[in-house]
């Protein structure tokens, strides 16, 4: 496993919220190129904090996060886990997974552009036994809120970030066995933006 090594508040981008917000935007083409794994322990770190809510007590999630790693420095490009009690990315499959990763956010450029793909899978079945119908919003609203912090611990780092849809049975799949039984409910892929290139008048 890789313990996530988070860069320290002395060490963040000084931005205010108030800008940071102003610049997060969805970005529509990543380059290719490395991000840091600092950067990358940031976001998970921040991101899988838990969220204030009456459905879920202090620290504690109902979904997990997911990763394939196309591009991170110090880290091998594959398919992880991250487990938040070790605050650590578990391997479970090595390789270059960029074709997949396109293949599942619906055949887009993006996914298989961009440095890191995080995805949210919870065990549906679970919750829905638990909270009846309102497991299927609560499921929804436990990663929407991460998935904005990713978007914002993003963009804070000046990368960028774009929620995505997703081929859902087939992204379970992909991350099975250890994946199996649950379902996906949001995708952010993260990465440095490609500079536009200027039109020609």
């Amino acid at each position: 496993s890789f313990v996530l090594l988070p860069s320290g508040d002395d060490e963040m981008p000084r931005d205010t919220i108030e800008e940071v917000i102003v610049r997060r935007g969805s970005t529509r083409q990543f380059s290719r190129e490395a991000i840091s794994f600092a950067q990358l322990s940031t976001i998970l770190e921040r991101a899988g904090r838990g969220i204030a809510a009456d459905f879920v007590s202090s620290g504690t999630a109902l979904n997990d996060f997911y990763l394939i790693v196309n591009e991170v420095e110090d880290l091998p490009a594959g398919a992880y886990f991250y487990n938040r009690g070790k605050s650590s990315l578990e391997l479970l499959k090595a390789g270059d997974f960029r074709k997949e990763a396109g293949y599942l956010g619906l055949g887009q450029a993006i996914p298989a552009d961009c440095s890191v793909n995080i995805y949210f899978l919870t065990d549906l079945d679970r919750v829905l036994q638990t909270y009846g119908n309102r497991g299927y919003r609560v499921a929804q609203l436990d990663a929407g809120i991460p998935g904005g912090k990713v978007y914002l611990a993003a963009y804070a780092q000046h990368l960028g970030a774009s929620g995505l849809t997703f081929l859902d049975e087939d992204v379970v799949e992909f991350f099975s066995p250890h994946a199996a039984g649950r379902s996906v409910m949001f995708l952010v892929a993260v990465g440095k933006s490609a500079k536009r290139r200027d039109r020609v008048s």
